[in-house]
């Protein structure tokens, strides 16, 4: 298990890296991901957002980049000195890093994040959740996805209690809410009355429950559970003010998160506090692995409808950042 802190990656990352891109579509899970590795290693990193039109997405990523989008081009999001390091997530980025190395008259170290379906040699590092069943020589896997909460994040956050933390009695739940994804719907109404149902269960007793919604969130599931917890101690993040989510992770006594996103899921175990999960309709034999495995470390288990009495129970906490990150400086340089 890697230190969470390591102070000696993060100068040898510093050595070895100038300067570092972000490559991305612009999907806010993809960046998360990214971000969380970049700052792992220590390094600020520049985000460079791809968006090639039709017809030239449909030959991604094995066919040519878009005219505008050529490295020569004046509008290129390659544009200027070429990085060190490139850090990508998302399928249509693989070309755009293939440009970069193929371009750079130095050495381009380059990582990809999720499973890119093809193993070109341009890739120097891929990572994928477990979950994903895939292996090679140049990937490395790890049971949880990187993001941005490291422990010095949440001692920090847990150093301050905002005071909408302080007027809710204690446990703590911290309530994370999904939305629709190709795989999980909120849509049938049963998803609409049984998580404000487990949701009381729990205020029931005694839990101050804290709970943001997603970007992904439909609104007739906000309203839902909003109507559902009237009358219990709660706070529902309106996504107004700055982003309280920090705080409900670093000061949370049990995590309650839903199913649809591996991304909460891994944010919810970086804390080692108990995750009961909630499983809207639909899934997928790579969302029951994912929750097997996380199982069986013991971070997680679902979240009955009428919650009769809070268990408590312990599991190693999960950095996956930390790990790739030791990973990339081990391959790149040692």
């Amino acid at each position: 298990m890697v230190e969470w802190t390591d102070d000696g990656i993060r100068q040898r990352a510093a050595e070895l890296f100038g300067r570092v891109w972000i490559l991305s579509d612009g999907k806010i899970g993809d960046l998360v991901q990214c971000r969380g590795v970049a700052q792992a290693l220590g390094l600020e990193a520049e985000e460079r957002i791809v968006s090639p039109q039709k017809p030239w997405v449909w030959a991604m990523p094995r066919g040519p980049l878009p005219p505008k989008d050529r490295i020569d081009s004046p509008t290129s999001p390659l544009a200027g000195e070429l990085p060190d390091l490139v850090i990508a997530s998302g399928w249509r980025t693989l070309a755009y890093v293939r440009e970069i190395k193929k371009a750079a008259d130095k050495p381009v170290f380059s990582v990809f994040l999720k499973n890119p379906r093809i193993f070109p040699d341009y890739l120097d590092l891929i990572w994928a959740p477990v979950h994903d069943n895939i292996s090679g020589e140049r990937v490395i896997t790890t049971l949880a996805s990187p993001h941005r909460f490291s422990r010095e994040v949440l001692v920090q956050k847990y150093g301050r209690q905002p005071d909408f933390l302080k007027e809710l009695p204690r446990p703590l739940a911290t309530v994370m809410i999904g939305g629709d994804s190709n795989v999980f719907t909120f849509t049938k109404e049963e998803d609409c009355q049984r998580l404000p149902a487990a949701l009381r269960a729990l205020a029931a007793l005694g839990c101050g429950l804290a709970v943001t919604p997603s970007r992904r969130t439909p609104e007739h599931v906000k309203r839902a559970v909003r109507e559902g917890l009237k009358g219990t101690a709660h706070f529902w993040w309106d996504g107004t003010g700055d982003n309280p989510y920090g705080y409900m992770l670093a000061h949370a006594d049990y995590i309650v998160a839903t199913a649809d996103s591996a991304n909460m899921m891994a944010e919810g175990c970086v804390t080692g506090k108990p995750i009961y999960y909630y499983t809207p309709s639909g899934g997928s034999k790579k969302f029951n692995r994912l929750h097997e495995k996380l199982a069986e470390h013991g971070a997680t288990r679902p979240l009955p409808d009428r919650i009769e009495k809070l268990d408590q129970w312990e599991y190693e906490p999960l950095y996956a950042a930390a790990e790739i990150a030791a990973e990339i400086i081990k391959r790149a340089g040692g």
